[in-house]
């Protein structure tokens, strides 16, 4: 025989709740309501904490890396920025 109730939370599994006064059985359900979205908003807050953390520490490793290439090879980097300094100043020249 198949099962025919669902297995979602109902606020009419106790007896004693069809008797209480329609704005109880609202107030409850609203209750109910507001414990899943802040449980919802604590999950969601802890998930972008740990994003944050994790792309602050790509941030850094990425940072160390370039100063050390730059350490390594300073007149590249000194090169590679003149570069970059140019192509922006004719960009920017061009458009003015």
């Amino acid at each position: 025989m198949a099962q025919t109730q669902t297995n979602r939370p109902d606020l009419h599994e106790d007896t004693g709740a069809r008797s209480l006064p329609k704005s109880d059985r609202i107030k409850a359900a609203v209750s109910h309501a507001q414990e899943g979205v802040q449980d919802a908003s604590a999950k969601l807050r802890d998930t972008a904490l740990q994003t944050a953390e994790r792309g602050v520490d790509q941030a850094q490793t990425i940072q160390g890396e370039f100063d050390s290439a730059v350490r390594r090879n300073p007149t590249l980097a000194v090169l590679g920025a003149m570069g970059v300094g140019v192509v922006l100043g004719l960009a920017l020249n061009k458009r003015a």
